[in-house]
């Protein structure tokens, strides 16, 4: 069996059940074999712009006997995607721009019900403010610690209402209320790093005589949540 590792079994939480899944940016294929071989999805895509990492893939998917419910694809995100009838997709372990671009190119998910799963590794205000603005409803956040860093998966569903004026603190958090976390611990080392890291923030700017009104409101609120949702 694929052991999938924290950040993606927390992806594929989000896969629903009988679905067609897309892998963008596959690698080695460990997810769709995972979800198909558990019985979550139904059919799977494995698609990456390299030829190296699809064929990495696709041996993969060979030793897994399932190359006729799993294709690879040598595609650029979504671009050779269109006909294979996806319903989910996992965009794990880039950057929020290149997500954003990604599904900003990729006209054909614009349909009720389509499902994105991304795990934007820097950028997830831009990564969010993407989906709000492409019309998808953000339906579940977790957040966990692997090897000492924290990672965030959000879910998304095509609704078609877009919405695109947003605070900075939503861009950057979401609805934090609500989020999962992987553990009380997590939640609070979560909270203390971003704290911490707008504390930095502030301090260098105040010490050049930069304006940091929007860090101070940031760092407000992230002290509000973390008294409200964290234990003593």
């Amino acid at each position: 069996m694929i052991n999938l590792g924290k950040r993606l079994t927390a992806a594929v939480k989000y896969v629903r059940d009988g679905s067609v899944l897309a892998d963008i940016g596959t690698d080695h294929a460990y997810l769709p074999i995972y979800a198909v071989e558990n019985g979550i999805s139904n059919r799977a895509v494995a698609a990456d712009i390299n030829k190296g990492p699809l064929e990495n893939a696709a041996s993969n998917i060979r030793k897994h006997a399932l190359t006729e419910k799993i294709p690879c694809v040598l595609s650029s995100g979504f671009d050779e995607l269109e006909y294979f009838g996806v319903t989910d997709a996992v965009i794990a372990g880039m950057g929020g721009e290149l997500i954003a671009k990604i599904v900003t190119d990729a006209k054909f998910i614009r349909q009720n019900g389509f499902r994105l799963i991304i795990q934007p590794m820097t950028m997830p205000d831009v990564a969010r403010g993407t989906l709000f603005s492409c019309g998808f409803e953000i339906i579940g956040e977790y957040t966990l610690s692997e090897d000492g860093k924290m990672y965030t998966v959000i879910a998304a569903d095509y609704t078609g209402r877009s919405v695109s004026e947003l605070d900075r603190f939503t861009l950057l958090y979401g609805d934090i209320d609500v989020r999962e976390f992987e553990s009380d611990a997590v939640k609070t080392e979560y909270f203390d790093r971003e704290i911490a890291k707008y504390s930095r923030i502030i301090d260098g700017k105040s010490k050049s005589d930069a304006d940091c009104n929007e860090e101070k409101y940031i760092l407000e609120k992230l002290n509000e949540r973390r008294t409200k949702l964290c234990h003593p």
